[in-house]
């Protein structure tokens, strides 16, 4: 239940904040300054006004969640995939609260909310609003042609859609609003929907889109026919998962499983290398739903590099991943590295824990910076260089780490620093003064899934050239895996995995196992394809499967030590014998044992218990 008119502003105020969007960033000046001054604009005027009218739905676009919030990385940060930097997340208040199991209806804004202070609650509350004042104002009559206003009405629906479904899978059933509500109203209290009637609604407005959205040409990134049906499919799968489904109803993973198959008969392909998919311009053969950004647009704060390069560059490294996440790439043979318990080498693998970097699935190299990676262009002034990871102590120290030193090369030719035994990422070259940042938290790896390295460190002007799908082809090949596991089809289920592997820049072995066997290498395999996409936390949420994935101990590497002996003089990247020692990062927040099924749906926040007079029902556990 919501206090409403905490949510519901001014409908002026609104129109006039999607207006100033429209200008800035969406249309040409000369063809929005033509029509009349800003400050005259009219309501009536707006919603009889193709141009204006498509800026308000593109304003609307603004309540789709990026995969990065709440928050640097999403809710990557609450799993095994993924650890956070306490002192310098920006969320790191609300992931301590969860990990440890001590959220509540009192903190969890901490974790469900932006920089901006608004909670997803709120946030697509306010959205959802706009819609709603789209279909009371165009269910009125417009003076734009019925053709363009059926087009826009798709995307309308679409958006309501996928923000109520953003809604349900973070608190569950949600109150269904189809109206706008006015400061005049006498009661702004609405009790919630169940969980199946808001799936009902949401699917309803799936079937709108795709029927509105039908025949249409549409530019990169706009919302489009397929896109409503992927968003419907998706929708489906959540509705079939353990969480909404206790009774398994096999009904339900049909109905699933037709929606994935209607996706997966259009004409999408999976692209040729996988790598481009994240950078512009936006791959639509594999893409069906994406985004791309520019500086007026904003990827968050400083832009992905100030977020995940590794602090040694100068930056946040906000996010990092794990060992155990390491531990689900395969070798090139499809052996894992490790047995299941993360720390006994696979003795069929061939596995080289002193070499843990060679002979990896190739989509290693493009998720994780691992030490002695790259070299990496760093455009950061007089830093700017081309250079490795080098995150390294020396091996043979001398006492303080004080020279003569081993490494045959002492100057970087591309910005004239001086280099040591250890590496210009190592605490040591922090705790000499040598860099400004070192921060706590170390697991030895950072992320490249994202990085643009053509671009700066940092940056609110650059255009950088990241893109975020949010939904595509080879997800699609996955859920619809997992839905014919559901149904016991285990050689089809195998069949669309083998596909996401044997992309042409993937190119790693089909996988052959059934049973328990088979779950692992699918959800392994999920997590790999998916990292970063907002995709790991919500699937262990609607599996039920937190237990061992969530409340884990951090693991990582507790030691790099780099031996130069024997380097000839010449190249800085290339290297000496790099030795590695693996266990828990005792500096990582400790994460408690999972606090049981109620926190599979997260809290709603006390204050709109409190603003609904108690109409708002809280979620059983809290």
């Amino acid at each position: 239940m919501i206090r409403l008119k905490n949510i519901y502003k001014n409908k002026r105020s609104a129109f006039l904040v999607s207006f100033v969007l429209l200008l800035i960033t969406i249309f040409s000046c000369k063809d929005v300054l033509d029509k009349k001054p800003l400050d005259a604009i009219s309501d009536d005027a707006v919603f009889n006004d193709p141009v204006f009218l498509q800026g308000y739905v593109y304003d609307i676009y603004s309540g789709i969640k990026p995969p990065w919030k709440p928050g640097s990385g999403g809710y990557e940060t609450l799993t095994d995939v993924a650890v956070d930097q306490p002192q310098t997340h920006d969320a790191a208040l609300g992931i301590r609260e969860y990990v440890q199991g001590i959220m509540s209806p009192f903190n969890v804004n901490d974790i469900i909310s932006d920089s901006d202070g608004l909670s997803i609650w709120n946030k697509e509350y306010n959205y959802i609003r706009k819609a709603n004042i789209f279909f009371e104002k165009t269910d009125k009559g417009s003076a734009i042609s019925p053709d363009k206003l059926k087009f826009m009405r798709g995307q309308v629906h679409f958006l309501r859609a996928w923000m109520y479904f953003e809604l349900m899978r973070t608190f569950g059933g949600v109150p269904i609003i189809k109206n706008s509500f006015s400061l005049t109203d006498a009661s702004f209290d609405v009790a919630r929907n169940t969980y199946d009637e808001c799936n009902k609604f949401v699917l309803a407005e799936c079937d709108t889109a795709i029927s509105q959205l039908d025949g249409y040409t549409i530019n990169a990134g706009q919302i489009s026919k397929p896109a409503a049906m992927a968003l419907k499919a998706k929708i489906l799968l959540y509705a079939a998962s353990p969480l909404n489904n206790p009774s398994n109803d096999l009904s339900k993973w049909q109905a699933a499983e037709a929606a994935t198959k209607a996706v997966l008969d259009l004409s999408y392909t999976l692209h040729p290398k996988r790598d481009e998919l994240y950078v512009k311009p936006l791959q639509t053969d594999e893409i069906i739903f994406g985004k791309s950004f520019t500086p007026a647009s904003r990827i968050p704060d400083w832009g992905y590099n100030y977020d995940y390069w590794p602090s040694g560059f100068d930056a946040r490294q906000r996010v990092m991943p794990t060992q155990t996440f390491v531990n689900m790439f395969q070798l090139k043979n499809g052996e894992y590295p490790y047995l299941e318990d993360g720390v006994t080498v696979n003795p069929a693998s061939g596995y080289n824990e002193q070499m843990p970097n060679e002979n990896r699935d190739p989509r290693y190299y493009s998720t994780v910076i691992y030490p002695g990676a790259g070299p990496f262009t760093i455009n950061d002034g007089a830093k700017s260089t081309l250079r490795r990871y080098e995150y390294w102590e020396d091996a043979n120290p001398n006492p303080d780490n004080a020279p003569p030193y081993q490494n045959p090369n002492k100057k970087d030719p591309g910005n004239g620093f001086d280099l040591f035994d250890y590496g210009r990422d190592s605490k040591t070259y922090w705790v000499k003064g040598l860099t400004p940042f070192h921060w706590n938290v170390q697991t030895g790896y950072t992320f490249r899934k994202f990085c643009d390295f053509s671009g700066p460190r940092a940056s609110f002007d650059y255009d950088y050239n990241q893109v975020v799908p949010y939904m595509r082809l080879a997800e699609f090949y996955l859920n619809y895996a997992e839905i014919e596991m559901a149904l016991g089809k285990e050689d089809v289920a195998r069949t669309y995995i083998n596909k996401v592997r044997s992309r042409a820049s993937v190119g790693m072995p089909d996988i052959k196992s059934s049973g328990a066997k088979l779950l692992r290498d699918y959800r392994n395999e999920r997590a790999i394809e998916l990292c970063l996409e907002d995709s790991r936390f919500w699937d262990l949420m609607r599996w039920k499967a937190a237990p061992g994935n969530v409340d884990i101990p951090i693991r990582g590497l507790t030691s790099v030590t780099m031996d130069w002996t024997g380097v000839p003089p010449g190249d800085i990247n290339v290297l000496g014998k790099l030795a590695f020692k693996y266990g828990v990062i005792a500096a990582a927040e400790v994460r408690s044992k999972w606090p049981g099924d109620f926190y599979y749906l997260f809290p709603i926040p006390d204050t709109e218990i409190k603003r609904s007079h108690g109409v708002l029902k809280q979620n059983p556990g809290y």
